[in-house]
């Protein structure tokens, strides 16, 4: 249960992030966010451990604020990936390389309130 609730809080968030920011869209509805979501998490498990270990000094000097920049090199890759994927009907645009900074600040602080009120116990 906690892959659905992981799934779920990411999609939510995303959604929340495509209604704050302008700059970034989704098109193709429901299936759009989960697939996004899923990417995320997946990227989540496997490539942002290794680049919080690599990035290690930059996250310690900034007090943990590079962490964003991590994110949205994460929600960049999501971006490619769904584009590489080919998806019919199915596309993220984000309109500049700024946005995607604000979007990891807001996915960040969405899903941990999401996270607040679903809980897997």
């Amino acid at each position: 249960m906690s892959i659905l609730y992981t799934l779920l809080a990411n999609s939510l968030a995303l959604f929340l992030v495509s209604r704050v920011l302008e700059g970034m869209s989704f098109q193709g509805g429901i299936p759009t966010f989960v697939i996004v979501a899923a990417i995320v998490s997946v990227l989540n498990l496997i490539l942002k451990p290794l680049l919080k270990i690599l990035a290690f000094p930059l996250v310690f000097i900034t007090g943990g604020l590079f962490l964003i920049v991590i994110n949205a090199l994460i929600l960049y890759v999501a971006q490619h990936l769904l584009t590489t994927m080919d998806f019919t009907g199915l596309s993220m645009t984000v309109d500049r390389p700024l946005t995607y900074l604000l979007a990891a600040a807001i996915f960040g602080v969405a899903n941990w309130l999401i996270h607040l009120f679903i809980k897997d116990n």
